[in-house]
Order: C-alpha cells, then sequence, then structure tokens
C-alpha cells in the first residue's frame, strides 16, 4: 500500500494538501515504504541536497530486526537520514525502530532520528520540541518559528492557515468522537457487568 502522493516539491501548501487526503488503511510495509521514498528521493532535480526521509508510524511495524538493519545499513551507504515519529504502537515498535535509526547512524550517532510519542500529548507539539524540525544548526524549520498560530502568517499564506485550521478541527472532533465511543462502550460493558452479577 506504499505510494507517492507528490512529486518532490518545496511547496508547502501542496505537501499539506496532500497529507490532508491520507486516511488510514491497508497494512503497514515500513520497509517498502522507506525503499519507495529513497527511490523518490534518487530522482530529486538538486543532486546537492541532502537526502531525507520523515516516516510517522502509527501501526505495529512487521519487518524482522534483520531486514530493517540491512536496510538501514544501505542508507546509510547512501547518505540518506530518515527521521521517524513513533505514536500509537510505541510498546510495539520502539526496539525495532531504535535497532533501525542506530544502524543508520552509525559510529557518529546524528542525522537521524526516532521520536517515540506516547499517548496523551499531542503529537505536533511533541514533533516541535523535538530534533526533527530543528535544522542542521539548530533553528526551527517554520512550524513554531514564529507568534502566529501553526507558525504560519496567514496574511502571508491564508490558505495555507485555513487548511491547518480545518485539519486541526477535524482532528479535535476526530478525538471527541473517539472518546465519546470510548466512554459509551466502557458504560455499556460496566452495564452488563452489573447485570451479570445478579
Amino acid at each position: 500500500n506504499c505510494e507517492v502522493l507528490t512529486t518532490l516539491t518545496p511547496d508547502t501548501g501542496r505537501i499539506l494538501s496532500k497529507l490532508h487526503t491520507v486516511q488510514p488503511k491497508g497494512k503497514i510495509t515500513f520497509g517498502t515504504g522507506i525503499r519507495v521514498a529513497h527511490l523518490a528521493l534518487k530522482h530529486r532535480q538538486g543532486k546537492n541536497h541532502k537526502m531525507r526521509i520523515i516516516a510517522f508510524v502509527g501501526s505495529p511495524v512487521h519487518d524482522s530486526d534483520k531486514d530493517l538493519v540491512k536496510l538501514a545499513k544501505r542508507l546509510k551507504k547512501e547518505k540518506v537520514n530518515v527521521d521517524i515519529i513513533n505514536f500509537g504502537e510505541e510498546e510495539a515498535n520502539t526496539e525495532k525502530l531504535t535497532a533501525f535509526i542506530t544502524a543508520l547512524n552509525g559510529k557518529d550517532g546524528s542525522g537521524s532520528h526516532l521520536v517515540t510519542v506516547p499517548p496523551g500529548p499531542s503529537l505536533a507539539d511533541a514533533l516541535i520540541s523535538s530534533p526533527i524540525l530543528a535544522g542542521e544548526g539548530g533553528a526551527m524549520l517554520g512550524l513554531g518559528a514564529s507568534d502566529f498560530e501553526f507558525g504560519v502568517d496567514p496574511s502571508a499564506d491564508p490558505e495555507l492557515a485555513l487548511a491547518l485550521r480545518v485539519s486541526m478541527e477535524e482532528q479535535r472532533q476526530r478525538q471527541e468522537e473517539e472518546a465519546r465511543r470510548a466512554a459509551a462502550a466502557s458504560a455499556a460493558e460496566a452495564g452488563i457487568g452489573a447485570t451479570g452479577g445478579d
């Protein structure tokens, strides 16, 4: 289920627009996804730019540790950095993804990062405070670098600001709906347990 949604572009609005269309589906194939991203990077126009992949992993990774380490060594050889945001299945994935990042970084221990986000904190907040969004000099890359909501000046890019606001509102509504369903399910379960004991 790996697909390239947009060609390489510096246009943040285009990237966010495509990200907004992403829906959870299918089975995660982490190794295949990284290989597809690497292939897309090989066809970039500016060959002097460093290659970097950012992967959001929210499902259990079924690739073997051996395969992941082998892939990491190949990426290291080709000077590709990979940043991984691990959430949702952090207990199942942290060990495998740590081994992947360790093999990718090698002895120098820098360039690629793993950020594991536990349940609770906002994914965006965890990312803003992570080394993933810091540039090579330590400066923030766009997000959180200004006093504007989402780090975007609405007068400079009103469409992007609106898309981000709509996306955040939809996410908040999804989370509220999930919380309502979970509360209803636990209430129903408690009701079944109470009547079953009579």
